[in-house]
């Protein structure tokens, strides 16, 4: 037996020898292929030729193609590449000229690289001198990886997205264009929150001709050049009519006005029991009938702590707009509302109190994202959590139109929470978030004085954080909304509900605290 398991162990020790030796960096030979984010990184602001030498013995790349010739809105005669190599996304810009047209997105390629030369081309990093017949084609019809991606995130970080496929999730796109009139050809802004970027569409694009959307998802390959304004530097280059998808069409201009306070905020769960992650929601009334398909609107969330992002510490930089780390957008482009009706928005799971809780997703529910793992509606980062619970006010507020810039008043506001003003208006910047005239706040004084933002002259009113947190709390609003003069009869007050696992949709709905819509 001692010899049987003598034997063992010499086998097993010369298989753990022999493995070593073979993965033996001294004696094993070095990879031929280069990773993008390794190549990208041997240019340092000057031409640099490739050799063994300075790619660490390697003389090749490979990736899929994302460029698509045939589709007319591409740089002409460059190929443009892009591999996901050491966890990190990167793409390149090859020109071939003619021969570009020969490649297809999805096509694998791989390309001999010795003796070429990296280059800025009007902004672009390229790789020049690359014969065709130095690129080999493994395979065809593969799959190519696009990111999610923010304006601030592309500004930020430039050459991780330079030459890659990038996608903008609900941007608004400015000018606004006009139903059934403007079109994609030439430059458009697409507004990201507080930034904005160009989506270019060349005349001989396949898509040129076609009309123009108030807002959209926007993927395209991000091309970068020399224009000395960052918001014309970065381009996303759509490929094909698809790459645009989430449209919501220009305002009708026979389309009915909204006109003053079409809707009223009659509640909120900021702090839902235990996990407040795709569980917090906002409660709203109409106050007239609504087509959102005809005439949409945007629900924004603030928070504002100390080290929130951006504009750690002070006041938003945009507004309702800033986006990041501070503000969080929800398009409503669809559904339908009835004058008086409650409906819903905010995290997808749809539960009254957090998890395991009763499923409210029978309720009228305008918009509902995951906002745990997704961007807002064109600005506003993934979160754990879109309010405060303590610390610093939060707020809701809801917009007409999906076009939400630093500019832009609300229909309707509530602030909740501590009374910190740092973070929330900044005098000297005239920087803040705009109120519009409810029944808490006004944008002008007794006096007539201008008063636009919370926390500047008699806008002070703030519904305290409830204490101890975690409760499993509804905030009922109360008050009493005139229809038809679009005024409040009863300011609105704050009832603390306190939720169970079981509590329904009809509680949070009924009682003399909720918010009663007269005429």
């Amino acid at each position: 037996m001692k010899a049987k398991i003598f034997l063992l162990v010499t086998i097993l020790s010369a298989l753990v020898l022999s493995a070593c030796k073979k993965h033996d960096f001294a004696d094993g030979e070095l990879s031929p292929v280069i990773a993008l984010v390794d190549l990208r990184a041997i240019h340092k602001g000057a031409d640099v030729m490739l050799n063994k030498d300075n790619m660490l013995g390697a003389y090749q790349i490979t990736g899929k193609v994302i460029s698509m010739p045939d589709s007319g809105n591409v740089p002409q005669g460059v190929l443009i590449l892009q591999n996901n190599r050491r966890k990190a996304i990167r793409g390149i810009q090859i020109p071939i000229g003619d021969a570009a047209g020969t490649f297809k997105s999805g096509d694998s390629i791989v390309v001999n690289v010795e003796g070429t030369t990296l280059k800025r081309v009007n902004g672009a990093l390229q790789l020049t001198g690359v014969s065709p017949a130095n690129i080999t084609t493994i395979s065809t019809g593969n799959e190519v990886q696009v990111q999610q991606v923010s304006s601030y995130s592309i500004k930020t970080r430039p050459d991780d997205y330079e030459s890659t496929l990038v996608s903008i999730k609900s941007a608004t796109v400015s000018p606004a264009p006009i139903l059934g009139q403007t079109k994609y050809a030439g430059n458009k802004y697409l507004v990201n929150g507080a930034d904005s970027i160009i989506m270019h569409t060349e005349p001989a694009a396949q898509f040129a001709d076609e009309f123009l959307p108030a807002g959209a998802t926007v993927a395209g390959i991000l091309v970068v050049n020399n224009a000395a304004d960052s918001a014309s530097a970065y381009q996303v280059w759509p490929r094909r009519f698809s790459d645009i998808s989430d449209i919501t069409q220009p305002a009708d201009p026979n389309a009915p006005d909204l006109g003053e306070m079409p809707v009223v905020i009659s509640g909120f769960v900021n702090d839902a029991k235990g996990s407040d992650g795709n569980y917090e929601y906002f409660q709203f009334r109409a106050t007239q009938n609504i087509d959102f398909s005809v005439t949409p609107m945007a629900v924004v969330t603030c928070t504002n702590a100390g080290a929130a992002q951006p504009n750690a510490g002070d006041a938003p930089g945009a507004g309702w707009a800033t986006g990041g780390g501070r503000t969080y957008k929800f398009n409503l482009t669809s559904g339908q509302v009835k004058k008086g009706d409650f409906f819903y928005v905010g995290g997808s799971n749809k539960r009254i109190n957090g998890p395991n809780t009763t499923d409210i997703s029978e309720a009228k529910w305008i918009s509902a994202i995951a906002y745990v793992t997704n961007d807002g509606d064109g600005f506003g980062s993934a979160s754990s959590g879109l309010l405060p619970n303590s610390g610093n006010a939060g707020g809701i507020a809801i917009f007409k139109g999906i076009n939400v810039t630093e500019q832009t008043v609300p229909v309707d506001v509530v602030f909740f929470g501590g009374t910190g003003k740092t973070t929330m208006y900044n005098p000297t910047t005239n920087k803040g978030y705009r109120v519009p005239k409810n029944d808490h706040y006004n944008f002008v004084d007794e006096a007539g004085a201008e008063q636009p933002f919370f926390y500047q002259g008699t806008n002070q009113y703030v519904i305290p954080h409830v204490a101890p947190a975690d409760q499993g709390v509804f905030m009922k609003l109360g008050g009493n909304f005139d229809a038809e003069t679009k005024s409040w009869i009863t300011p609105r007050g704050i009832s603390v509900f306190i939720m169970s696992g079981s509590t329904t949709l009809m509680e949070i709905e009924s009682g003399s605290d909720v918010t009663a819509i007269s005429n």
